[in-house]
């Protein structure tokens, strides 16, 4: 009976330790990214971008498919460029739990499959002047282990990053859920 219980905290122990995000992304899971609404980023320049679209994509295997719309203004809000991002590859998906929001003033409890976490995803913009490569990151602050750096207020929105043309670092707002489907 002892071996048993050494064993088991040899084998137990570590595991019951792992980050909840670990174990919570170490099967195959899909999701799907709902932008309903804008989602926003801002640039050191103070230009912004605000992007809206579906996607769908499972880790274990990676994979994604996915698009919608994207408008790109200066500070002053006028318009610099828009078009469509097409999903190429999932890069990263960085789970946050789910069923939960956590507000200052109290929790909201959501569905068990209501998602957070940060999607991040290689995508092609296709504008007037042809097709641009990017990397965009979707934040959705659901669940109960969001990093202690983003806020619930400005935190959810999207970063754009357009290689040699402009990189909107910073999320901005927006209206997004990431529904785990399997």
């Amino acid at each position: 009976m002892r071996r048993f219980w050494a064993f088991a905290l040899v084998v137990g122990l570590p595991v019951a330790l792992m980050p909840v995000g670990v174990l919570a992304d170490s099967g195959t899971h899909t999701y799907a990214l709902h932008m309903e609404g804008q989602n926003f980023g801002v640039a050191a320049n103070g230009d912004h971008i605000a992007i809206d679209g579906l996607a769908e994509f499972s880790v274990n295997p990676k994979s994604v498919e996915g698009e919608g719309n994207f408008t790109h203004t200066d500070s002053g809000g006028t318009v610099k460029g828009a078009g469509t991002w097409r999903a190429d590859e999932l890069l990263n998906y960085q789970s946050y739990g789910c069923g939960i929001v956590h507000f200052p003033d109290g929790d909201v409890i959501l569905p068990p499959n209501f998602c957070g976490g940060a999607v991040k995803m290689s995508v092609t913009l296709t504008t007037p002047i042809g097709e641009l490569p990017g990397t965009m990151t979707v934040i959705c602050i659901i669940g109960p282990n969001p990093p202690n750096s983003i806020d619930a207020k400005a935190g959810e929105g999207v970063m754009l990053v357009v290689p040699g043309i402009v990189n909107f670092n910073h999320t901005d707002g927006g209206d997004n859920v990431i529904i785990q489907t399997s």
